[in-house]
């Protein structure tokens, strides 16, 4: 069967019975990409266990990097203040918030390492990918109102995230470190938000 195009937008799932269709192909592709990594999860194979066939997988995901980028985006809809440190500093809110997320995804590595590498081949393809983590720094640290430098700052903390995650998922920082690396990231870049 022909690949379809990268180039075609995704579908969404409007109704309930095709958002639990959605929901199952994302499961699947999880606990795939967490036993077998990126490389070796095929298409056919998430759309099997999933009960699906594959021309509506390929609807919702054009391809693998659409399915495990579409993991990321749900990945990020857990983050939030709800998970932040219970401290009246922002600074600590995000810190927290964004050492549990370096916790999370690395404790699946080959599934971590398969969102970060699917998100940046998304993004290199200059399509938008609905990932919105200056949203949730933002949330973390209780600003409602951002004025340019706090979107800047959210933006480099982003920035630093991914580069943090990225040496992590390939072996060049373990959880522990990268749990560090980015609460001191986060201490760091951050610190105008302490006055």
């Amino acid at each position: 069967m022909p690949r379809p195009s990268a180039a075609r937008e995704a579908a969404a799932p409007t109704t309930p019975v095709q958002r639990e269709r959605a929901r199952r192909i994302l499961r699947v592709a999880a606990r795939l990409g967490a036993d077998r990594g990126l490389d070796s999860v095929r298409m056919a194979d998430v759309a099997a266990e999933a009960g699906v066939s594959l021309a509506t997988l390929y609807r919702y995901h054009p391809t693998k990097h659409h399915l495990f980028a579409a993991l990321m985006l749900e990945y990020a809809r857990e983050l939030g203040p709800d998970q932040a440190a219970d401290d009246d500093d922002p600074v600590e809110a995000v810190a927290a918030m964004m050492a549990d997320a370096c916790r999370s995804m690395l404790a699946r590595p080959l599934l971590g390492r398969a969102m970060i590498v699917s998100i940046n081949a998304i993004r290199a393809e200059s399509q938008t990918t609905g990932f919105d983590l200056r949203g949730r720094i933002l949330a973390a640290a209780g600003i409602t109102d951002p004025t340019p430098d706090d979107l800047q700052l959210t933006g480099i903390v982003e920035q630093t995230a991914y580069g943090v995650l990225s040496w992590a998922v390939m072996g060049e920082l373990t959880p522990d470190e990268a749990q560090d690396s980015m609460r001191r990231a986060c201490r760091l870049l951050l610190a105008p938000w302490s006055d």
